[in-house]
């Protein structure tokens, strides 16, 4: 039986991971920090193991008997303590480290996209995309098979993106910046997760792969609200759409200093960037199309709906 260590196992894209390699018979040890996490493994399926840190000593007896790592132990803002160097780039030398020693073939990696434009693209070029560029060069430097996927938004049953999207819509205004141009190319969490779980257990492939993990279709954000909302009318829902745009430099002003609307300048900088890439690779790693954006939209809806039902 296969065996694939994951860290950061209670985050979304690892819950549906664990899920998908469970279902084919996969045994899953997924690293987390808390009990509570810990509980949110077993209920995907996968066996949970306590770990305080990523260092090298308490991942390799983690990290014993399997077949490849998937890291996903990531944070995507500096708060609460935690920089981009300790945990993305030093933690990520640690899962290399970890890995190598407990002959550990292949890790796979999730970094962001839009690295490959760093000091290109403004938006490309902070302290968060340069810790993944960073943690990528880690990885290639190891010694190891490495398989690293660049992530535009993932979007499905139990991500946070869409049902802060719906419950702006469904109150009647939704706020954007600028003129709302920007794009993004969400893909499909089951689409995300497939391709992560081939590229760790599958065949092997060359030393190093690295593939854009973006969804068939570029789409503005001014322009997902339109698809959202038209899905929300589908399901019998009022969605009468409202955009309220704000300034692109107050909000660059209010993320500098007490965020905008949770979101740090790095954050800001990853909504802006307009980064969008070729599905086609993606496609080839998973023998078939992806998921078109409206299922993997509606995916998402129909799980935020049910989740709304649940707690009313």
């Amino acid at each position: 039986m296969s065996r694939l260590a994951i860290t950061g196992a209670n985050g979304f894209v690892a819950r549906h991971l664990t899920t998908l390699a469970a279902a084919q018979g996969v045994e899953v040890v997924g690293l987390v920090r808390s009990e509570a996490a810990a509980e949110t493994v077993r209920r995907a399926g996968g066996r949970p193991v306590l770990v305080p840190a990523l260092e090298p000593e308490t991942l390799v007896l983690a990290f014993s008997g399997a077949t490849a790592v998937v890291h996903l132990a990531q944070i995507g803002a500096e708060r609460d303590g935690a920089t981009y160097e300790a945990v993305n780039v030093a933690g990520t030398r640690a899962v290399a480290v970890a890995a190598a020693v407990a002959r550990v073939p292949r890790v796979a990696f999730l970094s962001g996209l839009g690295v490959a434009r760093f000091g290109q693209s403004r938006r490309c070029t902070n302290r968060y995309f340069l810790s993944k560029l960073t943690a990528e060069v880690e990885l290639y430097r190891s010694g190891l098979q490495v398989a690293v996927f660049r992530p535009s938004y993932v979007v499905g049953p139990g991500n946070a993106f869409i049902p802060s999207l719906l419950a702006e819509i469904e109150a009647g205004e939704v706020e954007v910046v600028g003129d709302g141009s920007h794009r993004m190319q969400p893909v499909a969490v089951k689409d995300a997760v497939a391709a992560i779980l081939e590229a760790a257990l599958g065949p092997a492939r060359d030393r190093f792969r690295v593939l854009d993990l973006v969804g068939p279709e570029p789409v503005s954000y001014r322009a997902l609200l339109d698809r959202l909302a038209a899905r929300l009318r589908a399901h019998g829902r009022r969605a009468e759409l409202r955009v309220r745009e704000v300034p692109v430099e107050e909000a660059e002003r209010r993320a500098a200093t007490a965020g905008y609307r949770g979101m740090g300048a790095d954050e800001l900088d990853c909504l802006l960037c307009d980064e969008i890439a070729d599905p086609r690779p993606l496609e080839a790693l998973l023998g078939r199309f992806l998921t078109p954006l409206d299922e993997a939209l509606d995916l998402a809806l129909r799980a935020a709906l049910a989740a709304r039902r649940d707690t009313q």
